[in-house]
């Protein structure tokens, strides 16, 4: 969203300099930022952070209304909305999103600068403006451990910076910025491209996030990896997971293995060709179109995920996905379980096969939930945890030994499809 108003302020600026005589001075700056804040809020859902940008956009167009009817000079409008918005915006940002609150600094510098500011440097001060805007994406990228953005930020400083240390105008100080917003863009469709091996859809690439809980710590395609360890804590829908996962393996050359646990068939949607087991003690089930799996036999599940692979076409990938281990865990003991889980994930490795298992920590010894994840090359840990004013937060933590990085804790954004489609279930 940040990204697309300050195109559209950049489009503005070139090639509608009119809209400069509704909106005077840097008010129409102040419009799309508090405009930006209240989106930002209610993409968050947070009431806090969407009042305030909503009261920002408000203010906005009353100081440009006031000074346009000569009620108030453009100096003082400037000083007294500069301050409002930019302390404001640090306040809430340290409330909500840390990575909002340097743009309140930033406002802050660049009201001083424009307020000190004579006629003959006004280019001059519109570039700061610019850079500052750059040094908030910079700073973003930075709180928020997101390199693209970080040096998205950066790239735009020193563009625009060179344009003005050339003699351009601005019409080139605006398109150099458009260019590399745009840039921006397409590295971020090329990185998640290669990141998802398919398109990425359009959340995807302005938030260069795949909401998909698995594609939060990869850096590669999922086939490039061997077993991956998902843990879930809390309240947090292991179907809907599971069914994320599904619809991110939209590629021919993946097939999934559905192999399902407490999550029952009805639960999730399954993609033509995907291969389903249910390793369940239920009995009496009749005829159905997925084959049932006693959780106290682990050779019988070895022997449907060994034929399923065979059954794979040839130029495609076996992807394993579930949570049946839920379901077998009860039945063994830790030695037994550990010889069986080592004997699965080595075997997954060797073939050069993928496997992500999904498994609920809160409902099983921490033991088992350690050899879960010594064997796993990625592991991302997913927890509940409750907030002042018992507000509960969600948050993911991932160890990627493939590619030697990790993190620690982060809130996961209430905005992906997993969670809009919880609300919904849990409303109904």
């Amino acid at each position: 969203m940040w990204t697309l108003l300050m195109v559209i302020l950049i489009l503005l600026s070139v090639f509608v300099p009119q809209s400069y005589k509704i909106l005077p001075g840097p008010t129409l700056a102040w419009v799309m930022i508090g405009l930006a804040t209240a989106l930002s809020g209610s993409t968050v859902k947070s009431r806090r952070l969407g009042n305030y940008g909503l009261l920002a956009t408000i203010a906005g167009i009353i100081a440009a209304a006031a000074v346009d009817y000569g009620l108030i000079m453009l100096g003082v409008a400037l000083i007294g909305f500069g301050l409002f918005i930019g302390v404001g915006l640090m306040l809430v940002g340290f409330a909500t999103e840390k990575g909002i609150a340097p743009l309140g600094a930033y406002m802050r510098i660049g009201t001083v600068i424009q307020y000190l500011s004579t006629p003959p440097i006004q280019f001059l001060v519109t570039v700061t403006w610019l850079m500052l805007g750059g040094a908030a994406f910079a700073s973003f990228g930075y709180v928020r451990r997101n390199t693209f953005a970080h040096f998205a930020g950066v790239a735009f400083i020193f563009g625009v910076l060179a344009v003005y240390i050339l003699g351009g105008d601005y019409t080139m100080v605006g398109m150099v910025g458009l260019f590399i917003i745009l840039g921006s863009l397409f590295v971020s469709f090329s990185y998640m491209y290669h990141s998802l091996g398919r398109p990425p859809k359009v959340g995807e690439i302005l938030t260069l996030a795949a909401r998909a809980l698995f594609t939060y710590g990869l850096r590669k395609p999922l086939d490039q990896y061997r077993v991956i360890a998902i843990s879930i804590q809390g309240d947090i829908g292991t179907e809907l997971v599971i069914d994320e996962l599904l619809s991110n393996l939209e590629e021919e050359r993946w097939r999934p293995i559905v192999m399902l646990g407490p999550t029952s068939p009805t639960e999730i949607t399954l993609p033509s060709g995907a291969k389903l087991g249910w390793v369940s003690a239920l009995s009496g089930m009749g005829e159905q179109n997925y084959t049932m799996l006693p959780p106290s036999n682990p050779s019988e599940v070895n022997i449907f995920i060994s034929d399923a692979v065979k059954e794979t076409p040839s130029g495609q990938t076996p992807i394993i996905i579930g949570d049946f281990l839920d379901n077998m865990i009860p039945f063994m003991k830790e030695e037994t379980f550990f010889r069986y889980y080592s004997d699965l994930a080595s075997r997954v490795k060797v073939l050069n096969h993928t496997a992500v298992f999904i498994v609920k920590s809160d409902i099983h010894p921490e033991v088992t939930i350690n050899i879960v994840k010594r064997f796993a090359d990625v592991v991302i840990e997913n927890r509940e945890r409750e907030e002042r004013r018992q507000k509960v937060v969600r948050e993911v933590r991932v160890s990627n030994k493939i590619d030697n990085f990790s993190t620690e804790w982060e809130k996961i954004p209430m905005t992906s499809r997993i969670h809009s489609r919880e609300r919904v279930g849990s409303s109904s």
